[in-house]
């Protein structure tokens, strides 16, 4: 059997299940003398892992002459450190490019490289050369697999496999993300060659032929991409970005099989970019990358840099994992390989509350990996960055000294290592689906005659997907998966009723996909505008006719409107639509003229809700909506509380978590019900302001010991042949447990009793003691 493994949304290490915690150290921007102190601080947060990447511009700074043992610098021994790290225990993530990012030069790629093969650079729509990589061009191929042989060397005879340290090798660094930073076609002559084959091969030659009439496809195509008002621009720019994703295949294909003739044995990560406003835009990455996250083999992680946490935005940070869940190997838990450790500097606004709060919310979601990015201040060479201090406000400052919020990792690591391996296979429990289309998120790059699309594409996924249905749905209490609805199998018995938003473009085959789940007996919520067309324009509107609506009437995008919904007068909102013509079962909104805006018809065995308008959830009352449309399509929520906090559940054979994040500046006090049972014995939970807490429910403790819920979190679990001691926070709770015979708790109350078993339940402050008598 193989030391590690990936399958049962678990990573296994000799046989059993894995929680990654690491923290990423640039050994190259620290001194080599206080490498093993840097270590030590992750040991001390309790972090099992350390990741790093792996420079080529600094070990090769002259072509062919890589050093990788310190040869020419002390800081270029990555053999040493390596093995330093391994002799610590620790195990280790390389990150080894060729592209890095960083904040280096050539985001990673040496100087030398573009000096000697300027033919190899993106040239963009100006004919700018740029100092990016074609990734596939031959000669930045053959310099990648020079790079690959000298790194791998030192590499491949430390992976886990044969006897080192090394879990994980992530191959190249958020691929595709310069293009989308810069809107960059990439126009090198290799590049559009590819191109313009992909078309040859992937359409009928007539349709070619009336799509772009030219006798010289890849001229022609380089035109419509450099002028801004070319008539076919959008055209080409929408076959580009289908082409891409397939070039990023190929070019993952490529470094995957040079690492493999290397000596690679483990999984190759692929980590997935895109995280800006608050989140909203991380599906452009996935989007970008599906077709390398459904390649053989890979593990996908992601990227993440929230910035803060709260009320307004966590739920973002939700659509972003289960987004990710639903495209990524369905074997593998999710991992984030660059979770937000910085953003905290000295005199800055940052929270320190934030890296606690946000790992407690993604660990409710099922993460089992983090490598929290960066953990280190440092300092760069020059032949890294002309800018010396790399200092963006890290737990650990270049001198070693901590910043404050590196005191909450090694609390909630105490707390992760009581609950240990049944909180790991504890899994999520949803009350509601959320479906998407993926290619409504394929617009990393555009042509400036698509500007249109894009903004209201933008808007309506970020004000839809993310800030009515996504927000709408975790303020509520009812916890969401996502699949991608043109992948996915939609099938009654496990989703239900699904929300999704819904375009005016809208492929054939998803619309009758929808039609038939519906027939069949689902619920579907629909927000948004009716579709009329599939993504190349020809006539798709097959949700419509099934819905027997004869006329709709699209208002123009970005105008205001009010409306009434359900009892709501006045409710403002854009993107406007109504519908005629149809026998509807109820009309729940309606235009100022009397016009239908939101109906629910039945269809088959199932119903449709439709609601043609954007109504981000900015109010309670916009917030009631939802609910209201929700309790209508039969989707309860899964929690009440007399005090909001955001509370997710996750289940287990040997026993149930309760996550309660507050994310307010006051602490709270709140009684839980549960499908409308009370928890914790109707006894309300305390949680200090910007706290989290993880709480048993019904934890087997050893054969006929359970504790059935306890109002702190447990710190530490202290297990000997005669005593078990849970060390609590806070200190104190109300705890029941079911005890067999010959064990009992200090201080308890029996409740029940049966045949020497029996029901206890007792408060204290701090520590819990069971003994055997």
């Amino acid at each position: 059997m193989l030391p590690f493994q990936v399958h049962s949304q678990q990573f296994w290490y000799d046989g059993r299940p894995l929680l990654i915690q690491a923290g990423e150290f640039h050994y190259f921007r620290a001194p080599a003398e206080v490498w093993r102190d840097r270590l030590a601080l992750l040991q001390r947060a309790g972090f099992n892992a350390v990741a790093s990447y792996i420079p080529w511009l600094w070990h090769e700074p002259q072509p062919g002459q890589p050093d990788l043992t310190g040869r020419t610098h002390p800081l270029r021994n990555l053999a040493g450190f390596l093995d330093l790290a391994a002799e610590m225990g620790l195990f280790i993530i390389a990150r080894p490019g060729p592209y890095i990012m960083a904040e280096t030069i050539n985001e990673g790629i040496p100087p030398w490289f573009f000096e000697n093969y300027p033919q190899a650079a993106v040239v963009n729509q100006r004919g700018e050369v740029q100092n990016l990589a074609s990734y596939l061009h031959p000669d930045f191929s053959a310099a990648v697999r020079r790079w690959y042989r000298a790194v791998f060397e030192v590499l491949t005879p430390r992976q886990v496999t044969r006897g080192g340290k090394i879990l994980f090798i992530q191959l190249d660094n958020e691929m595709g993300m310069p293009h989308w930073v810069r809107n960059l076609f990439d126009l090198n002559p290799d590049t559009l060659a590819r191109f313009a084959r992909f078309l040859e091969q992937t359409c009928p030659a007539a349709e070619l032929r009336r799509r772009y009439p030219a006798a010289d496809l890849s001229s022609f195509l380089k035109d419509a991409l450099s002028d801004p008002h070319h008539p076919y621009g959008p055209q080409a720019a929408a076959d580009y970005r289908r082409f891409y994703r397939t070039y990023l295949r190929e070019y993952a294909a490529f470094l995957v099989q040079e690492a493999r003739h290397n000596g690679l044995e483990l999984p190759p990560v692929v980590n997935i970019h895109g995280f800006a406003n608050g989140g909203k835009t991380f599906p452009i990455g996935l989007s970008q990358l599906v077709e390398v996250m459904e390649s053989e083999g890979f593990v996908s992680a992601t990227d993440v840099y929230p910035l803060f946490i709260g009320e307004g935005n966590f739920h973002q940070l939700l659509l972003v994992n289960e987004m990710t869940r639903a495209l990524q190997n369905p074997r593998q838990p999710l991992f984030s390989i660059e979770f937000q450790a910085g953003g905290n500097p000295d005199f800055g606004n940052g929270q320190s509350s934030f890296y606690d709060l946000h790992t407690r919310l993604c660990l409710s979601g099922g993460m089992r990996a983090v490598n929290h990015y960066l953990f280190f201040d440092g300092e760069n060479d020059p032949l890294l960055s002309p800018v010396r201090r790399h200092d963006w406000g890290h737990p650990v400052r270049k001198d070693g000294s901590l910043r404050r919020h590196y005191a909450r990792y090694p609390r909630l690591s105490q707390v992760l290592a009581a609950y240990g391996e049944d909180l790991l296979f504890a899994r999520p429990r949803y009350a509601a689906h959320v479906a998407f289309l993926l290619d409504y998120f394929m617009s990393e790059v555009s042509h400036p005659l698509e500007r249109a699309w894009l903004d209201e594409i933008t808007h309506q996924r970020e004000v839809i997907l993310f800030d009515q249905i996504g927000r709408g749905l975790a303020l509520t209490h009812r916890p969401f998966d996502a699949l991608e609805i043109s992948r996915a199998e939609l099938d009654v018995s496990s989703t239900p009723h699904c929300w999704m938003m819904m375009e005016r473009q809208c492929p054939a085959a998803v619309q009758h996909k929808l039609v038939e789940y519906v027939r069949a007996g689902g619920r579907l919520i629909l927000i948004g505008r009716m579709p009329v067309e599939d993504f190349e324009r020809r006539p798709a509107a097959l949700l419509q006719q099934a819905l027997g609506i004869r006329a709709v009437n699209t208002r123009p995008p970005f105008e205001r409107h009010e409306i009434r919904i359900f009892d709501q007068p006045h409710v403002p909102v854009d993107f406007l639509e109504t519908y005629a013509g149809a026998e509807f079962d109820e009309v729940f909104a309606s235009s100022a003229e009397g016009e239908t805006v939101g109906f629910v018809k039945s269809l088959g065995r199932g119903r449709v809700m439709m609601l043609g308008a954007a109504l981000p959830i900015s109010a309670l009352e916009d917030l009631n909506v939802l609910d209201q449309m929700a309790l209508k399509m039969d989707i309860p929520r899964l929690f009440e509380l007399s005090d909001w906090a955001d509370v997710r559940l996750s289940e287990g054979e040997n026993g149930s978590f309760l996550f309660v994040n507050n994310y307010q500046d006051d602490p709270l006090e709140t009684n839980l019900r549960l499908e409308g049972s009370d928890l914790f014995g109707g006894h309300p939970v305390r949680v200090e302001a910007r706290r989290g807490l993880i709480l048993p429910l019904d934890w087997r403790l050893g054969e006929g010991l359970t504790l059935h819920y306890l109002t702190a979190e447990v710190t530490e679990v202290r297990r000997g042949a005669e005593e078990i001691v849970l060390q609590t926070e806070p200190a104190r709770f109300t705890a029941e447990f079911s005890l067999p015979p010959d064990w009992q708790v200090e201080g308890g109350q029996v409740l029940e009793q049966r045949g020497g078993h029996r029901r206890v339940r007792l408060s204290g402050e701090g520590e819990l003691r069971l003994r055997r008598v």
